[in-house]
């Protein structure tokens, strides 16, 4: 009896122990993962608000999914179009524009640029015109979803032969767009972060808004009372002077410039 009495009292401290430490988990976009931009919030938040986060990182279309299954406790995704659609459902109750950075296409290091556009609709009208080898995410993310409208901008149905679904996350289709000398698009902040390790370079593009990559927190509809004020910490600490610094100097140490920027 003695023994059992024991063994309760110690669930009942494990238990309190759990909840006292509750963390928040994120459903996130891979690129905010692989950048290691998480961590560092991570980190970050530990030591300024004592709030614990975890994080399920995966394109954003299927970190959406989980944020309508109530399968995470907050979004930190990039696909504006999709985000304000998972508000006007009824799934999200706020959204909160964070940063950003932007689109670039990259290829391998042994990539012939000779003779190309600086304009990237003009150089997606080639790739498709000349067959030339193009890696797409493919897997409804929020980088799969612009390169698909930029696609479209121009009249082209990507069906090329040369063109591949990876169906990966960004530094997946780095790795194979660098090793098949091959094109891809993707967000610069993990570009930079990968470009020595995969052999990379950027393609020269006329840079316009148009290729700003937004990335926003979503609080979503009817969340836990016992989560909504670590929640709210988190915005807060996004949208407050420590945070901004935080966001503007991330990477400028490791990779030399700054990966994200403010809003």
């Amino acid at each position: 009896m003695f023994k059992l009495k024991k063994i309760t009292v110690l669930l009942h401290l494990l238990f309190g122990a759990v909840v006292y430490s509750q963390s928040i988990l994120i459903g996130t976009t891979t690129s905010l993962d692989d950048t290691g931009f998480l961590t560092k919030l991570s980190k970050e938040l530990k030591s300024q608000k004592n709030i614990e986060i975890q994080w399920v990182a995966k394109g954003t279309g299927e970190a959406l999914e989980l944020g309508k299954r109530k399968d995470v406790d907050l979004l930190f995704i990039h696909d504006p179009v999709r985000e304000e659609k998972f508000i006007q459902d009824g799934y999200g109750e706020k959204r909160h524009p964070i940063m950003y950075n932007h689109f670039v296409l990259v290829t391998s290091q042994d990539f012939n640029l000779e003779n190309f556009p600086e304009n990237i609709r003009e150089i997606l009208a080639k790739i498709q015109r000349e067959n030339i080898p193009f890696f797409s995410r493919g897997d409804r993310s929020g980088t799969h979803s612009k390169e698909l409208a930029l696609w479209k901008e121009i009249g082209v149905e990507p069906k090329f032969k040369n063109y591949r679904e990876i169906g990966q996350g960004m530094a997946r289709t780095l790795h194979i767009t660098s090793e098949m000398d091959g094109i891809t698009l993707s967000d610069n902040g993990t570009f930079y972060s990968l470009e020595k390790a995969f052999k990379l370079k950027e393609i020269p593009i006329n840079e316009d808004d148009s290729l700003k990559n937004i990335y926003s927190l979503l609080e979503l509809s009817q969340e836990e009372e016992s989560k909504k004020e670590s929640i709210k910490k988190i915005v807060e600490f996004l949208e407050s002077p420590p945070g901004k610094k935080m966001i503007q100097d991330y990477g400028k140490e490791k990779f030399g410039r700054s990966l994200f920027n403010n809003l």
